[in-house]
């Protein structure tokens, strides 16, 4: 019995991705990769599965309820990651062999169990990059001028990066009276600025129990937004410690060294969702989406949480399914699938033909091109439509008056045009 059209569909919040979809997405994939390879940064894979002791480890409350989480049949409590940053924290955490600082990235998929809407799929791809071992603020310019020149490389227009600090906000909020102990809830109702109202947010930090100037200063601090070439002398204005304006000055220097500096902007309202940031905080953002495409900043404690040293890192991961939308909305995604090279028709059954025609497909693939060969059910009719249809650059017809003159057929399947190739000129004798 047939199962039914709504079993077929993909599971909710999944995507299965047909040619015509994979295709955009791999160039994506490769544009990028060739901007982290050109800072030296190698490729990295791991498990979809991990312990769920690992990924909740710091992974903060919200996003330790997104985990797609079970027992396995031995009975091991075990998730699929929700990011990539924690399963490289634990790989590097047993690899002390690799030589630091470690420069990896990524492009693969991870789960999420959140509501599916616009820009959320719970299965997507992330791009990523990781710089592990090295606490300088040069470090922190490297990954963001990484990013920038990542978004650069897709022509996605416009865009900013918007930067904040975890150590500031937490200075800050401080000074405010307010305890460590609800200091992560106050952030990650910060988090939600720009998704719930500001009466909301209100509401909901004076239900932690802070006093309602309190909370108006939370709000007023998160919506604080300036260009990051005040980043300095708004840090003063707000009397945060010395090593806060001096770390900020550096980094905007390295910044404009590396000719990122006109896409940045200061925002502080940018915390992040996830526990285990301790330092710079940032989200990429382009104008006419209402989601950012990707996000980052470090995070010095992950690491000594699996392996009990010190290990400061700092990294950013961006949304490809995001990244596509945007290209789609401004009308520069390339749709469609690569070109087939030829497609090889043979007129008869004679075994001796079709022989020919695998000899000669195999000297075409082994100089680089696609090739399909028909299986003998189409009319040449149906096998031209079909072959225009799937891309086909080159029809070559193998019959048996051809093969008599030591030639092939070949039609053009853009202009419609035909000549006779002889197989010498193929490499075939």
């Amino acid at each position: 019995m047939p199962f039914d059209d709504k079993d077929l569909r993909p599971v909710r919040g999944m995507r299965d991705l047909t040619p015509e979809d994979y295709y955009p997405m791999l160039q994506v994939f490769d544009k990028l990769a060739r901007v982290a390879e050109s800072f030296g940064y190698l490729r990295v894979e791991t498990p979809a599965l991990e312990h769920y002791e690992i990924l909740k480890a710091k992974a903060g409350e919200d996003v330790i309820n997104e985990i797609y989480y079970f027992r396995d049949k031995a009975g091991r409590e075990v998730g699929l990651r929700f990011d990539m940053t924690v399963p490289v924290a634990r790989v590097v955490s047993y690899r002390v062999d690799v030589p630091k600082p470690i420069r990896w990235y990524y492009i693969t998929k991870v789960w999420r169990y959140d509501e599916p809407q616009h820009g959320r799929y719970r299965e997507f791809h992330q791009f990523g990059v990781e710089l592990i071992g090295s606490p300088s603020v040069r470090a922190d310019a490297e990954v963001i001028a990484l990013g920038v020149e990542a978004l650069k490389a897709l022509d996605i227009g416009d865009f900013k990066v918007r930067i904040n600090d975890r150590r500031v906000i937490d200075q800050l909020l401080s000074k405010l009276g307010i305890s460590n102990e609800i200091r992560p809830y106050v952030l990650r109702i910060m988090d939600k600025r720009g998704k719930v109202s500001a009466e909301e947010l209100e509401k909901m930090l004076t239900n932690l129990g802070l006093a309602r100037d309190v909370s108006q200063e939370v709000l007023r601090l998160a919506n604080t937004v300036d260009s990051f070439d005040r980043v300095v002398d708004l840090l003063k204005e707000l009397n945060v410690s010395e090593d806060f304006i001096k770390y900020y000055g550096d980094l905007l220097d390295y910044l404009d060294m590396y000719g990122v500096r006109n896409y940045l902007s200061l925002d502080m309202g940018i915390v992040r969702g996830l526990d285990y940031y301790t330092g710079i905080v940032f989200e990429m953002y382009v104008p006419d989406y209402n989601l950012s495409v990707g996000g980052g900043g470090r995070y010095d404690n992950l690491i000594e949480i699996y392996s009990g040293k010190p290990t400061p890192a700092s990294g950013f991961a961006m949304g490809i399914e995001r990244l596509l939308e945007v290209l789609e909305q401004r009308g520069s995604l390339k749709r469609g699938f690569p070109q087939i090279d030829y497609y090889i028709y043979i007129l008869s059954n004679d075994k001796s033909h079709i022989s020919l025609s695998y000899r000669l497909a195999s000297k075409l693939r082994g100089n680089g091109n696609k090739v399909v060969i028909d299986t003998g059910e189409r009319s040449l009719r149906s096998a031209l439509e079909y072959a225009s249809k799937i891309n086909v650059k080159y029809f070559i017809i193998i019959g048996p008056k051809e093969i008599s003159q030591g030639v092939v057929r070949v039609r053009d399947m853009t202009t419609w045009s035909e000549r006779d190739v002889k197989l010498t000129e193929f490499g075939i004798s």
